[in-house]
Parts: C-alpha cells; structure tokens; sequence
C-alpha cells in the first residue's frame, strides 16, 4: 500500500512547467502549420507527441495542486466538488466560445480547408486510395451540441473531430478529470504498479480494438487518440511524480521507491514514443530540482507569457491557419512557392496573430472565468 502524506504546504508553483507547456503547445502550432503548408521536417511532423506530454503534465500538475486526502471518507465531498467546479471554470468557458465561433464559421471555414488540402494534401494522403478532401465537421445534430457541451464526443468513434479546433485532446482531459480522484484512491488501495500495468496493457490493446488515425479496430474506429485508455498510461506517469515529491517534502522517502514510483514509470512509458520517453525525463529532472539551468530559461518572461496563454493558443491557433493558408494560397503565387519559403512566410504572419488573439482570448475570457471560478470556491466551507 503506498503510503500517502497529507499535502504538504511547502509545495510551490514549478514556473518553468508553464514555459515547457507553452513550449509545447508552440510545437503543436509549428507542426499544423508545417503541414499545412506541405513543408516536411520531422521535428515539426511529431508535434502530436505535444500531447502526450500535455497529459503527463496535467496527471502531474492535478496531484501536485490537490487539496484533499488521498482516502475517500465524508469529508471529502467538499474536496471533490472544489476540484470539479475549478476544471469547468478553467477548461470550458473559453472552449464554449470558440465552439460558437466555430460554428458560426462552419461553412466558411470548411470551404477554405478543403481547398488547401486539394492543393497542398495532407502528409497521409497517399494512403487513403482516391483521396479528395471534404471536411467532415457536422454541426447540424442535437447529439453534436450535447456531446460537445458535455466533452463527451471524444468517447464516440466518429465525433472526435468534428470541429475546426483540436479540441479531441479537451475531451480525453475532461474523462481524466472525472476518475481522477477514484483514481488516486485507487492507486492508494492497490499500489501504483497495479494501475501502472493497467493503464499500460490499455494503452497497448486499444489501438487494436478501437482503432487510430487511418486503422480501424476490431469495435469501433477512433481517428484520434480521444478515449482515455489510448493515454491513461501518460497521465499516471504525471501522477507518479506528483505523488513522490509529496511524499518527500520534509526529507522523508519512501523506503521502497523503486517498486511505488520507478518501476511503475517505466512500465507506463512503455506504450509511448521515445521522444515522449526523453521529454518524460527532462520534465522529471525540471519538477525534481535536477535541471537548474534548464528551469531558468523556462521561467523567464518569455516563456512564461507562452505557458500563460497557451491553452488560448492551443486552442485557437487553427482560426488563424485555416483562413490565412488559405488567403495565400489564392494569392501572390505562394502555391509555386517552395515549402520552406510557404512556411516561413506563414510563421511570420500567422504566429504574432495567433499570440496576440491568444492573449485577448486569456483576459476577456479565459482569466476572467477563472477568477469566477476561485470565487465560488470561497463560498464552499469544508477543507
């Protein structure tokens, strides 16, 4: 059984995690763009892999702000409720904006994907026989709006991408949420290495059984990673770290560390990429205290206003790409252009857009909601 301390209260905010979230949620931006424009560069062709180390981040960043016992008894109600309310306030008020832009836009929008991609396909596009892009976002159900409003569409082969943003990855964050706190119950209960091969086992069979990206499974076909078993090994892994350095504050280690957080880490790296696996490392060394001069350029300003506005960017960046590549497709003789030079005459326009939509996405709307949210947490009594 692991043996769980109360929450320290000398724990303190890790400001170079948000420069190394914000450095992530740039990757993603680079790595659309890049393939939007049709310039091939591996680094950039891996962003997916920014997601991954989102979800590490958020199982960590959820243990390490967590207020509660690791038990479950009455008293913890209150506990739970607070955690709820703060994850709605931080993740959907500005999802539901967008969401509304969104389908405001739809036909617009669709319309200038479409002709991108016929002039510039996808990389996977050579594998799918006759290939003839026609955008799939359907907004014109009730299911749509409902599955959406509740993040509940990325648990349904089909409607993981169904709008213009990458919102997929909102759905898989929200599912986490919702057995997060079973989920450290049960990690007290059974050991971190039960759920550690859990989680591992289904991340491995999930591909096979409900699909990915252009396979489909033997039950359904996902075209996203979208369903918490394809990523629950990454948000343990987060867990795992959050829980060692509570369990460490005041020098006091866990006699058996190689079996509560060592071997149950790299069982659930297993399932995930070697740069995933390198950037995990990295992320320990940063929230361990090993990586100085690394977490000093993470936190300078820099960084830290990308790690500040990065939900925003992440979210809206694809406003800004969709109609720009399209504008300039049409125009200036960027279609003959080489890829390189498309790419680097997008970033030049496309990012400081995308930054500074970013960052009035951030005070009009994404702080405001969670300085709401933190004032109902004040009214609720309890610990």
């Amino acid at each position: 059984m692991y043996p769980p301390r109360a929450t320290p209260t000398t724990l303190n905010h890790i400001q170079a995690l948000d420069g190394l979230r914000g450095l992530l949620a740039l990757w993603v931006f680079l790595g659309h763009l890049a393939n939007g424009v049709g310039y091939k560069n591996y680094v950039l062709a891996a962003h997916a892999l920014a997601v991954d180390v989102f979800m590490i981040l958020s199982g960590f960043l959820m243990v390490y702000v967590w207020k509660g016992s690791f038990r479950f008894h009455a008293k913890a109600n209150t506990a739970l409720i607070k955690f709820y309310i703060s994850r709605v306030f931080r993740i959907a008020p500005l999802y539901y904006v967008l969401l509304l832009v969104c389908y405001l836009l739809l036909p617009t929008l669709a319309t200038m994907q479409d002709a991108v991609l016929r002039v510039i396909p996808p990389p996977w596009a050579s594998e799918v026989t006759g290939y003839y892009p026609q955008t799939n976002w359907n907004f014109d159900k009730l299911s749509w709006l409902v599955l959406h409003l509740s993040f509940l569409f990325g648990v349904v082969p089909g409607m993981e991408a169904t709008t213009p943003l990458p919102d997929w990855s909102l759905s898989l964050e929200m599912q986490f949420y919702l057995i997060f706190p079973a989920l450290l119950f049960l990690i007290y209960k059974c050991s971190p290495m039960v759920i550690a091969m859990v989680a591992c086992i289904a991340s491995f069979i999930s591909p096979t059984l409900f699909g990915l990206y252009l396979q489909p499974g033997l039950y359904a076909h996902f075209g996203q990673p979208s369903l918490l078993s394809y990523r629950l090994c990454a948000f343990v892994l987060g867990m795992l770290v959050a829980m060692h350095i509570k369990r460490n504050v005041g020098h006091d280690p866990p006699q058996n560390r190689w079996f509560y957080f060592i071997i149950p880490a790299i069982i659930c790296l297993l399932p995930l990429s070697k740069p995933v696996m390198l950037i995990y490392l990295i992320f320990v060394g940063i929230a361990l205290g090993r990586l100085n001069l690394l977490a000093n350029i993470l936190s300078c300003k820099p960084f830290q206003y990308l790690g500040q506005v990065s939900y925003s960017f992440y979210l809206c960046h694809l406003l800004i790409l969709i109609p720009l590549n399209y504008l300039l497709l049409i125009n200036f003789g960027y279609a003959e252009s080489p890829p390189w030079l498309r790419f680097w005459i997008t970033v030049t326009i496309s990012l400081p857009l995308a930054l500074a939509l970013s960052s009035a996405l951030y005070y009009v709307i994404e702080s405001p909601s969670i300085k709401l949210g933190r004032s109902l947490l004040t009214k609720i009594k309890g610990n």
